[in-house]
């Protein structure tokens, strides 16, 4: 067996432990869904957020952080699938090629997937920037601390003495603003962290869907792609694959 049918062999047995899997996964997936996008709607959300502390949001750093890590274990499994479809593509020839419709059909899944996989990734990449500058125009009381050191060298009947010394200085500032503009910032806050945990909630539902559709279709029409031109058509010198 050359190199290439080894790959072959690995991209086909690696494609298939997912789809054994794919049940146990989906299972987690979903329960971590259920785990990480608990507010029954986005206003109970909001009214939870406007009554914490709003200097920190711990709840939508996770919930973007867990749809992250989900996108990216997602991503990984169809560049797997991905890789098993073109190396298994056989030769074109005039008829029955329609093992090999399937096979293109399910590559555009998987394609189009990757779209969305790239699409959500983007849109979420901006929570950190987007919630610091709001929090820098609402102007939190802050406290910030400096150490000034300092090194002294002296000569006494030549000999030299070293002393060092070093002060620290304790900075607090306080935010005197209240009224309308102070409320109308806080609630500019607290729609940048609504507006990302929707956009994690809708990203991590739309991931799933794709994703188990295109296990779905795998599963529906292994057969055909695993041996396109079916167990006696033409292979293109690699029969002993399929």
């Amino acid at each position: 067996m050359s190199l290439l049918e080894k790959y072959r062999s690995s991209t086909k047995e690696n494609a298939m432990k997912i789809l054994d899997s794919c049940p146990a996964k989906l299972e987690v997936m979903e329960s971590t869904y259920a785990a990480t996008f608990s507010f029954p709607t986005l206003s109970a959300a909001s009214a939870d957020f406007a009554s914490s502390d709003v200097a920190t949001n711990d709840k939508v750093a996770k919930a973007v952080t867990t749809t992250v890590d989900v996108i990216a274990s997602v991503d990984q499994d169809i560049r797997t699938l991905e890789t098993f479809l073109r190396m298994h593509i056989p030769k074109m020839e005039d008829g029955n090629n329609f093992g090999v419709s399937v096979q293109l059909a399910l590559l555009k899944e998987i394609t189009d997937l990757q779209g969305v996989v790239a699409s959500k990734l983007d849109e979420l990449a901006g929570y950190a920037g987007a919630r610091a500058d709001a929090l820098e125009k609402l102007k939190l009381p802050s406290t910030g601390v400096s150490v000034t050191k300092s090194t002294s060298v002296t000569t006494t009947d030549g000999k030299k003495e070293e002393k060092s010394s070093e002060s620290t200085e304790e900075k607090k500032t306080t935010s005197d603003e209240t009224g309308p503009a102070l409320e109308s910032r806080k609630a500019a806050l607290v729609a940048v962290d609504i507006q990302y945990y929707s956009r994690a909630q809708r990203a991590f539902q739309s991931i799933l869907t794709l994703f188990m559709a295109s296990l779905d279709f795998l599963d529906k029409n292994k057969g055909k792609l695993e041996k396109p031109k079916g167990s006696g058509g033409s292979h293109s010198g690699y029969a002993s694959m399929y």
